[in-house]
């Protein structure tokens, strides 16, 4: 199944999932069983020893009530009121010790007995709200009929989701189709898996919806929290690496964003943390918790967006294509000033040529080469130019060579390639091709030929450590900005998911 029809069954089983969820919920929500834990009940208390009082008898009333042995907790009792008008009002539970067990507490004083005989008030009191919908709550633990259902569902779609996610991931890897979707796939996939496992692993906070919601807001900022450390070390070693590319390669604004991500994540993390700490407010509301935990929700769901990409960018790299290309396109870039190749641009070309020997000796299938690259304002001849003369030097004919000597970027190499081939084959739609470019760049290239329509496979050549971190900020500023509609959808749907549950924390407390 593909992604897509993949996405579409997804969206659908939630459509349902969530419309049938209100349906059961306001079906049968005039009804709501409460769990009362009480350690202090005597043996020998039945149902007949409980009685209550309601405030307002005109919003609910008690529908039954049964006590529920437990020999690790004690006794419990679940009590089941009905909601009868739209309103609110507090509810206690008493029990009263029968007078047979009063001998047992002969060693107490008369004034404790007396105290002891009377009815015993079962803690906490209830307060309970009858919504418009006639759907009763109570307010304190939030509970209501269906808040067990709607917890598993919200855990369960996290699993689910974090599952699709991972295979559309690990099936574009196999396939070699490396995209900003790939990157999607394995980032929501993790920031699911990560949220799912941080609001899941306290389960003693799972048996109240309200606890079940305090979780899953934590879980924002204890990722952030957690993963601080690496985030740090992570960012502290790209912002070096990104020195030694200033120091070898000269200054470019695209060689600083290794120090750029470095202090944005830092002030990230401060800002999530200073507004954890310290007191921050408009009017009369605090502001200061949501701020702090939106701001987590976000650096968190960026830092598996920047972890996914890191990810496809190494990975991209070290895929191997199947050996039955037709064209092989060798990207290029700066030469000598005698017109020969720069070690960067060999090693690209080399890596084209043996990728073509290999195919040769494995299926007996020549490709055809198409170096690519036009002559800049230093240069004495064109890069694609360059790159052919060393071909005919290692042997290769000219009519196996097809010049594209136009483009000045990666963009255009791409570009103007795939024109080469639809002159050459007709037709570039069902054509099988590859691009040799170096490692860090083998990425961008699957990127650009999927923005031209291009059914092409990545090539990798090695190159000096320095410039594969730089690549990996490239890549997720390059999400960022051509998936930015996508980006912002996310995070304001996380934004809104946080909001509402706390709203509603706030709204019944």
């Amino acid at each position: 199944m593909s992604f897509k029809k993949r996405f579409i069954a997804l969206a659908v089983f939630f459509a349902v999932m969530i419309i049938g969820t209100v349906i059961y919920c306001l079906t049968t929500g005039g009804d709501c069983t409460i769990t009362m834990i009480h350690t202090g009940f005597p043996e020998g208390v039945t149902e007949e020893n409980i009685s209550y009082t309601i405030d307002d008898p005109s919003v609910a009333e008690v529908k039954n009530f049964r006590i529920v042995p437990n020999e690790i907790i004690g006794s419990t009792v679940e009590v089941t009121f009905h909601a009868l008008k739209q309103g609110e009002t507090k509810a206690t539970l008493f029990y009263t010790i029968p007078p047979e067990l009063m001998e047992d507490y002969d060693q107490y004083d008369d004034e404790t007995k007396e105290m002891m005989s009377k009815p015993l008030s079962m803690m906490p009191t209830l307060s309970l709200r009858v919504n418009m919908f006639g759907t009763l709550i109570e307010t304190n633990d939030l509970t209501f009929n269906g808040w067990l259902l709607i917890e598993i569902e919200i855990l369960g779609s996290m699993v689910l989701l974090a599952l699709v996610m991972m295979i559309s991931f690990i099936q574009s890897m196999i396939r070699g189709r490396f995209s900003y979707s790939t990157v999607a796939f394995g980032g929501v996939a993790l920031y699911c898996a990560f949220i799912f496992v941080l609001s899941a692993y306290d389960m003693q906070y799972m048996n109240t919806f309200r606890g079940f919601l305090f979780n899953i807001s934590d879980s924002g900022f204890w990722f952030v929290i957690l993963t601080a450390p690496f985030m740090l070390a992570f960012a502290s070693a790209i912002a070096v690496s990104n020195l030694w590319l200033l120091r070898h390669e000269g200054y470019r604004p695209q060689n600083m964003l290794g120090i750029g991500l470095a202090v944005a994540w830092v002030l990230g993390l401060a800002a999530v943390m200073y507004t954890n700490i310290h007191l921050i407010s408009v009017g009369d509301i605090a502001l200061s918790r949501d701020v702090s935990y939106s701001l987590a929700y976000v650096l968190s769901f960026l830092e598996c967006m920047l972890l996914s990409t890191v990810a496809c960018t190494f990975l991209a790299a070290k895929y191997k294509p199947p050996h039955n290309k037709e064209y092989l396109m060798i990207l290029g870039c700066c030469i000598r000033d005698d017109g020969t190749l720069t070690p960067i641009l060999k090693g690209r070309v080399d890596a084209a040529i043996r990728f073509v020997r290999e195919q040769f000796a494995d299926t007996g299938k020549h490709a055809k080469f198409i170096p690519s690259g036009g002559q800049g304002a230093d240069e004495v001849i064109s890069e694609a130019e360059a790159m052919k003369r060393y071909l005919i030097e290692q042997g290769y004919p000219e009519e196996q060579i097809i010049k594209e000597d136009k483009s000045v970027n990666t963009f255009q190499n791409i570009l103007f390639s795939r024109q080469k081939i639809e002159e050459d084959a007709g037709s570039a739609k069902d054509v099988k091709a590859a691009f040799a470019t170096t490692n860090y760049h083998v990425f961008r290239g699957y990127v650009l030929s999927k923005k031209h329509d291009l059914d092409a496979q990545g090539i990798s050549a090695k190159t000096k450590w320095y410039f594969y971190p730089n690549a990996f900020l490239r890549e997720f500023a390059g999400l960022l900005v051509d998936k930015k509609w996508s980006v912002l959808l996310l995070i304001l749907l996380i934004l809104l998911g946080y909001t509402f549950g706390v709203h509603l924390l706030k709204m019944v407390h």
